[in-house]
């Protein structure tokens, strides 16, 4: 008897639920022969029943409102909110850092009503079970690109026209360098500006941050440093065709080709010997691109092959003359 009753107030609750009017439809009811009909989608946006401590039923406003006025507790984490676009997606509020918070969008699949949050949960084509996945396997790694990213020897936090000011001091002091370092894009939350100087005028590209590493035009990398290399090797970007060289004949030049460009310059203070790419920072000025300065060679006797220059150069014709070879 008791099983009965409480099974009837589960489908009494059940129905009361699917049959919510949102915008005057109907989401769920009942057949005329007593079963119950399945619960239609209304398309239209409304409010979500979920329990999760980071959603909220609120305007983009408030939820950017409650992550800034707490402050840096809450830098690294993330409010969820029904989108307004559509009654089949949420979005993300992340905040990057102080002051800076990036919007996500996350289409819902498998849903069964428009009150419910979806069974599948996808960013990028990938595909998150529930929202504390979510915050698991996308935000959680996240944040350590960011921190990854804070913590790299060639960051600065500053404005990109900070960096680009200082750039060209260092440019000016050392025209033969090729000057570089990374910031925060003001442009794009959550992206980074990967700034530089060749000639005369400074240039940018920018970074995206992802679980997987950082996205540079179709290329994801797993480290900065790994997209730094790359960035060295070819400063116009992946896939894109390296700037033509200048054909010179002195052999710092070829070193510079065989190298592949390898070491950018990290200060100013370089050497009349070193590279136009110069070393990482903290090396020896001089140095190779990995810091360390090349020994130059033991002095010795002038080469014994040039002959004086009021003589000209003698030739002995042998029979171990070349194949072909006439006099």
């Amino acid at each position: 008897e008791k099983d009965k009753e409480r099974e009837a107030r589960l489908e009494a609750l059940r129905l009361t639920i699917g049959g919510t009017k949102i915008g005057g439809d109907v989401q769920g009811g009942v057949n005329a022969d007593g079963s119950s009909a399945p619960a239609r989608r209304s398309g239209k946006v409304t409010r979500r029943a979920c329990a999760h401590p980071a959603f909220r039923n609120a305007q983009h406003d408030k939820l950017n409102q409650e992550l800034k006025e707490a402050g840096d507790a809450m830098v690294g984490e993330a409010l969820i909110r029904p989108s307004n676009r559509s009654c089949d997606s949420l979005n993300i509020h992340w905040m990057v850092r102080g002051g800076c918070i990036k919007v996500i969008e996350v289409l819902e699949e498998d849903k069964d009503t428009d009150a419910s949050i979806g069974n599948r949960l996808i960013i990028k084509k990938e595909v998150y079970e529930s929202i504390e996945e979510l915050m698991g396997r996308y935000i959680a790694p996240m944040n350590d690109r960011v921190e990854e990213v804070q913590h790299h020897r060639k960051f600065l936090d500053k404005l990109e026209d900070e960096v680009d000011d200082k750039l060209q001091l260092m440019k000016k002091s050392n025209p033969a360098g090729v000057f570089y370092f990374i910031c925060w894009s003001e442009s794009y939350p959550g992206y980074v500006s990967l700034r530089f100087v060749m000639s005369r005028t400074a240039r940018h590209h920018t970074i995206g941050i992802s679980p997987d590493g950082f996205v540079w035009g179709p290329k994801t990398y797993d480290s900065m440093d790994r997209l730094m290399n790359d960035f060295k090797k070819n400063p116009a970007g992946p896939g894109a065709r390296p700037p033509n060289r200048p054909s010179g004949s002195s052999t710092s030049s070829m070193s510079t080709s065989r190298q592949g460009l390898g070491g950018m310059t990290d200060e100013s203070n370089t050497s009349s010997r070193q590279s136009r790419w110069g070393a990482r920072s903290g090396g020896v000025a001089g140095g190779s691109r990995w810091g360390a300065s090349a020994r130059p060679p033991p002095p010795g006797p002038p080469p014994s092959f040039a002959a004086p220059p009021s003589q000209p150069p003698t030739f002995s014709y042998t029979n171990n003359a070349p194949p072909g070879y006439t006099r």
